[in-house]
């Protein structure tokens, strides 16, 4: 029962420190914690060129899948970090993936927002882990304007407009055919 009480206690903490934006979380490609554990821009100005191109590409194009392309036409890598491994942390450069450009996208750090909850994880009976991605309502904590991004909030949600437009036509082109007829 003490375990329960501690493990509670813990979570607890940990949900605070969240909600004041203040609890330290693995940061995505592009940001650094400085030595007083504040979120800082990368301070490679390269990384920092290929996410503002990127962003900037995406606004041009409103397409992740046309930005990719683009970034791929141009032979331009773009920069991830290894969450893990002998060379965990360490800065490599490659191709960019739509999924990647979509991940990149959706994430709130990218404007500057802090954001905890945004999945949960479920034990699956023959005991795999699932993520399932929650609301926004149903986000643990949300702080916007926790430090600087490479674009704004009001852009970030133009983005996450867009994207929900681009799916929904895609998904309205396959709704055009017949069950069972079409292209496959």
């Amino acid at each position: 029962a003490e375990l329960h009480v501690l493990k509670a206690r813990l979570r607890g903490g940990i949900l605070n420190k969240a909600r004041r934006g203040e609890l330290r979380t693995p940061l995505p490609v592009g940001f650094v914690y400085d030595e007083k554990d504040c979120v800082q821009l990368h301070p490679d100005r390269q990384v920092q060129q290929a996410l503002r191109y990127f962003f900037e590409t995406f606004r041009r194009l409103k397409s992740a899948s046309a930005t990719v392309r683009t970034l791929r036409k141009e032979g331009l890598s773009f920069p991830r970090s290894l969450r893990a491994g002998p060379h965990k942390g360490e800065l490599i450069w490659g191709g960019l993936t739509v999924n990647r450009a979509i991940n990149v996208l959706r994430n709130p750090r990218y404007a500057g927002a802090f954001a905890f909850g945004r999945t949960l994880q479920r034990h699956r009976s023959e005991g795999k882990k699932l993520t399932v991605k929650r609301s926004r309502e149903e986000w643990l904590a949300l702080k916007v304007g926790v430090h600087q991004g490479y674009l704004s909030w009001e852009q970030y949600e133009e983005n996450l407009r867009q994207l929900g437009e681009n799916a929904r036509a895609a998904a309205g082109e396959h709704r055009r055919y017949p069950p069972r007829e079409g292209p496959a």
